[in-house]
This record gives structure tokens, sequence and C-alpha cells, in this order.
């Protein structure tokens, strides 16, 4: 693996996403990871807010590069993170959304539930690098995904 390879952290390989909807015209996107007690303290059972920040994270960044056929990436400015409730090992579902995108910086939200309660929120700010060769963000999206145009 060179540095010229790497596209995305090598925990997402360990948490599993699994992106079933990009919405096109809402600039939403759905899917669901999957927490394993490694990533959890209190003897693995709650899932460590880092993990939680990481997917929320990740999660606003593959809607980025998803809206763009794969071709931006970007870097954190501002990260805000709520957190609401305990999350515990097992599958959480995501729902982000880019709320604007300008030339240089986008702004985007995400929220992640686990049997449908609300575990956090957070809302972001990001550089904005345009790509001249694509991302592969393959690993992130199911094999059955919805792509809304």
């Amino acid at each position: 693996m060179t540095p010229e390879t790497i596209d995305h952290c090598k925990i997402v390989e360990d948490l599993h996403p699994s992106i079933t909807e990009v919405n096109h015209i809402n600039k939403t996107l759905k899917g669901n990871w999957t927490i394993s007690p490694k990533f959890c303290h209190t003897k693995g059972t709650v899932a460590h807010g880092g993990t939680i920040a990481f997917i929320l994270d990740t999660s606003m960044f593959v809607l980025l590069g998803a809206l763009t056929d794969q071709r931006n990436g970007g870097v954190s400015i501002g990260l805000n993170i709520q957190f609401y409730n305990l999350c515990r090992p097992g599958k959480v579902d995501v729902f982000s959304k880019l709320t604007k995108e300008g030339k240089n910086i986008a702004f985007a939200s995400c929220d992640v539930f686990q049997n449908s309660e609300i575990i956090a929120s957070a809302s972001q700010q990001m550089k904005i690098f345009n790509g001249k060769k694509g991302l592969n963000l393959d690993i992130f999206f199911a094999s059955e995904i919805s792509h809304i145009k």
C-alpha cells in the first residue's frame, strides 16, 4: 500500500459500512455501520465516542464523494458533535445531508441511530479537494445501492 493508493482509513474495513441510498436530488445518504466490541469500552458494552465521531465524519465525506461521482474528497475544518444516548455494539444507521456546497467549502450534517433511537448528531464544515483522479469509495457502498437522481 502506497500513499497514492490510500482512499480511506484502515478502520473502515473493521466497521463494515453499507451505504444503501444516495439521493442526488436531496443530497442525502442513508446506510449503516457495524460496531464490534473491540471499538467499545466498559467491558465491551459501550461504543467509544471516537468511533461514533469517525462514523459521523466519514459518512459526510462519503456523501460528498458520492454526489461528485467519487471525484471530490476533503478534510474537516470544523466538526461539531452532540451525543444523546449510549451506543452498544452492533449495527447503527446513518443519515447524512449536504446542506450547502461552495467552490471550496461544503457544509453537511449527519445523525446516527441505533434501534430507531438517536445516538449522536454532527454538523461539519469541509475543505473540498477536487480530485484529478477519482477516489475509490466502493468499500462503503452496499451491493444493492439505490441512486435517486
